[in-house]
């Protein structure tokens, strides 16, 4: 009977508890704010940050641990914020106590309201920040580790971008990003890499290619690009060329009319280039004036501009005429 009663009390006990443990851990959206700009916690964020420029670590897991449960949280994640504001080094150690911030699981939560739902988020979410700065940090070290490479000649395009297949197209976009840093020297090695070897058997990308292009401004690798198969990139650099009008890019437009598919945008952007240098015009007899007849009749006019392209046509017919 006592032991009935007992488990009885206890079960009351239990259940009367439980909703003050589940409030303990949910926060309202103001709270969470004011807890965020508490001045003790933004001042014991401000030391532990001077502990972090000292490099002791040690000393700031110490300080965190000597807060309660919901001020480390709140230390936590403004500790995490400041240190991705900044773009702060990431040491050895520093990177270790990044790397542990995931481990921690968030126990306080903040209820967001939707249209008719409601749900529970981390009311200081560390976890996500920590993430993103080992992120940046893995970034910002791949960054330096390609172009040490680059700089001291021993970056082999070849094999970096082919040796991982699943990497493939990040390590793209991270040359084609980080090109422009280079020296003109390594931007040299490296596109000689395209056109002193023989690389029949593999082809970088075309906006590798294009971006190797655009910087180092070598007839070669545009000859390489207009050997390639045609697509938008090629065509975007077209464009780009004929914008720039100087002469070197008016040579690769008409460079690019060996591509098949890229001839008849490269005709209509030379066309369509006023005032147009002599060697453009020569260029353009040469290439239009013949088969001009044969385009307007199977109505491709549209590929070149109508008005010079009559007037090419008329000038070379008039010694026939004679």
């Amino acid at each position: 009977m006592q032991h009935g009663m007992l488990s009885s009390l206890l079960l009351s006990v239990s259940l009367i508890s439980l909703p003050i443990v589940v409030s303990a851990k949910e926060m309202q959206s103001l709270e969470v704010e004011q807890w965020l700009q508490d001045t003790y916690l933004v001042s014991k964020v401000a030391k532990l940050l001077e502990d972090i420029s000292g490099d002791d670590i040690e000393r700031v897991e110490r300080s965190l641990d000597q807060l309660t449960a919901l001020q480390q949280e709140v230390v936590r994640l403004l500790l995490l914020e400041k240190l991705e504001q900044q773009s702060t080094p990431l040491t050895e150690k520093l990177c270790s106590f990044v790397q542990s911030q995931l481990g921690l699981t968030p126990s306080y939560q903040v209820l967001e309201y939707g249209d008719g739902y409601e749900f529970s988020v981390p009311a200081f979410n560390f976890p996500v920040v920590a993430s993103r700065i080992l992120k940046r940090w893995k970034q910002d070290k791949g960054r330096k580790e390609l172009a040490l490479q680059a700089e001291r000649y021993e970056l082999n395009l070849k094999t970096w971008l082919s040796e991982k297949p699943q990497l493939k197209k990040s390590r793209e976009s991270l040359l084609i990003n980080e090109l422009e840093h280079f020296s003109p020297e390594a931007l040299n090695e490296l596109t000689k890499q395209l056109t002193e070897s023989n690389v029949t058997s593999w082809l970088p990308s075309t906006p590798v290619v294009v971006r190797l292009a655009q910087l180092s401004r070598d007839s070669s690798v545009y000859d390489m690009l207009w050997r390639m198969r045609a697509d938008y990139h090629g065509q975007t650099e077209l464009l780009r060329l004929s914008e720039s009008g100087d002469d070197f890019s008016l040579l690769q437009i008409m460079n690019a009319t060996v591509n098949p598919t890229l001839k008849p945008y490269a005709i209509k952007l030379l066309t369509n280039i006023e005032p147009k240098p002599l060697e453009v015009e020569q260029f353009l007899n040469g290439k239009v004036a013949v088969p001009v007849k044969a385009k307007f009749a199977q109505g491709e006019s549209d590929q070149i501009a109508p008005a010079w392209v009559e007037a090419t046509v008329s000038g070379s017919r008039q010694p026939e005429d004679g």
